[in-house]
């Protein structure tokens, strides 16, 4: 009988201990994905991930021509960065204005060409604090010289708050959650948040006002280009609506092809313009893709003007970021 009750015993104490085990993993497992959360989230306020520049348009051309130059072998800077610093190291409003070289030493003066990442903010602030070669900054806001409307950007104030004595901001590189989706040679050829004029012939004026204004990074390369996972995810929408490798003007088509991958961090990648079918045969709805797997090919489908990948990011709550910007360009494994 008393061993009988140790037995019992021995089964009850081992079932509990299993079931704790359960409540403890499922536990780490909630509170892992608030501290993921909470680290996107401060990325997200110290990197300004999702900030555009009123009329880039001036901007355009040059910044395009910088990514281009630097982008892989150096990492990624973003034109808010740039027009702010150009601006307080300058004192002037419009940056446009400034030389294809000044522009070149900023830029490289924004990255930390080991960690391929922007310096961070507070970094950049103590500097322009504390060098005295830096003329004062004595521009509040206006307009430029064709009446074009500029705001100063202050990077180095939040609510009212200087970042260089805050402790809510720090000099740290994060971790980028994510690889580019290119192994090959592209051509960035619109920006994202861009301003743009795209002729896209007898469209709604609603349609018209969508594609003029940008809503993610357009990399020109040829059709039938792979493109890869930027995530861990799964695919969440594959649509296929243009048979033919045609831009808008020819094909009339303003869907097109494109799929969305919702990344493990609760992202969702979006790859459009794609080559029709092009998907292997185990990549369909609801499938488990990782970080660098093979997704299809590219081509020019829906509202646009010729072959690219159209690379866009929307965070857990559906507002529209800036892809680029959550890259990790030391993964990067291309030519």
């Amino acid at each position: 009988m008393g061993k009988l009750l140790k037995i019992k015993a021995f089964l009850i104490t081992l079932i509990a201990g299993f079931l704790i085990g359960i409540i403890l993993i499922i536990v780490m497992a909630v509170c892992g994905y608030k501290v993921g959360e909470a680290y996107i989230n401060e990325q997200v306020n110290q990197m300004r991930l999702n900030s555009s520049v009123i009329n880039n348009q001036l901007y355009a051309e040059r910044y395009r021509s910088l990514l281009n130059k630097y982008l892989l072998n150096k990492g990624y800077v973003s034109l808010e960065r740039l027009v702010f610093y150009l601006q307080h190291t300058n004192n002037v409003l419009d940056t446009s204005t400034l030389s294809y070289d000044v522009w070149d030493k900023a830029y490289l003066e924004n990255i930390n060409v080991e960690e391929k990442q922007m310096i961070p903010i507070k970094t950049v602030c103590n500097k322009l604090k504390s060098d005295t070669s830096i003329p004062t900054f004595t521009i509040e806001s206006g307009t430029n010289s064709n009446g074009v409307q500029i705001d100063v950007i202050d990077l180095c104030t939040v609510n009212g708050v200087d970042i260089t004595t805050s402790s809510d901001y720090d000099e740290v590189y994060y971790p980028l959650p994510f690889t580019f989706p290119l192994k090959s040679n592209f051509t960035v050829t619109s920006i994202v948040f861009e301003h743009r004029n795209v002729d896209l012939g007898n469209i709604s004026a609603e349609a018209q006002a969508s594609t003029n204004y940008h809503s993610g990074w357009d990399l020109a390369v040829p059709t039938g280009t792979n493109f890869y996972s930027m995530c861990d995810g799964t695919v969440s929408n594959i649509t296929n609506t243009q048979a033919n490798d045609l831009p808008f003007k020819q094909s009339g088509n303003s869907i097109g092809n494109y799929m969305m991958v919702t990344c493990n961090n609760g992202f969702t990648a979006m790859y459009w313009h794609l080559q029709y079918r092009s998907q292997p045969f185990s990549i369909r709805k609801g499938t488990m893709v990782k970080k660098g797997e093979l997704l299809g090919r590219t081509s020019t489908t829906g509202t646009s003007t010729g072959p690219h990948l159209h690379l866009g990011l929307k965070d857990p709550e559906g507002n529209l970021l800036d892809a680029i910007a959550y890259i990790d360009f030391t993964e990067y494994e291309g030519n």
